[in-house]
């Protein structure tokens, strides 16, 4: 199936659509709470609305973008909480598939593990931050994916969509030749098979996350 608008396949389009707009919202081009409209979004990519409606819809479903009743659409807004959560869940998985998968790594993941620990370290001494909360991600999901759970791997890139949003630029939150280190000496312990090691260097990463969960949620 093609689109009437540009003639490329539907499916490739609604990819491409769909990359375009989560791009300008991670790097800040599109602002919390700023309208999404479908004729906006089509004038600006030069396309037609079906592929637009799937990307918004799938862009909701990670959290990037509220819609409301009658279709109105909006770059979804930054919430502290949300951030939080994410965090937590991420660390908490992150820590899991290290554990459950490093030892078993096939020639594929340890090659990965490499390369995005490489674009890491490459990220961080250049102190490009749009391209290191990527890369950061990448490395994690290797592991996820490593454990052949989807659901895991599923989770994980949906929460890595807020997080990447959060931890931009502007934001002065990352510290980039620490995180690069920590990445280094993960990557070190899963290549050396010690999955004790590079589970504990994962879990002391999220500590200061878990703590702000539990002081958020304490009840009183």
């Amino acid at each position: 199936m093609t689109d009437a608008t540009t003639g490329r396949s539907r499916r490739l389009l609604r990819d491409e659509v769909y990359d375009e707009i989560r791009t300008a919202i991670l790097d800040g081009t599109l602002e919390p709470g700023e309208p999404l409209t479908d004729e906006d979004v089509m004038r600006w990519l030069n396309v037609s609305r079906p592929p637009v409606r799937e990307a918004l819809n799938r862009l909701a479903d990670v959290g990037l973008v509220e819609i409301h009743a009658h279709k109105r659409t909006r770059v979804a807004s930054l919430d502290v909480r949300d951030i939080n959560e994410a965090l937590f869940v991420t660390g908490v998985l992150h820590e899991a598939s290290i554990r459950a998968s490093v030892g078993q790594l096939d020639d594929a993941a340890r090659d990965d593990v490499i390369r995005y620990r490489d674009e890491v370290r490459a990220a961080a001494d250049d102190d490009d931050r749009p391209s290191l909360g990527p890369a950061v991600s990448e490395f994690f999901l290797t592991f996820e994916r490593a454990t052949g759970n989807q659901v895991m791997v599923d989770t994980v890139e949906a929460q890595t969509a807020r997080l990447l949003r959060f931890l931009t630029p502007r934001q002065g939150l990352v510290s980039p030749g620490a995180l690069a280190d920590t990445v280094d000496a993960i990557a070190a312990a899963a290549l050396d098979g010690d999955a004790a090691r590079a589970g504990d260097l994962a879990h002391a990463l999220y500590e200061p996350t878990r703590r702000n969960f539990v002081e958020l949620h304490r009840t009183v």
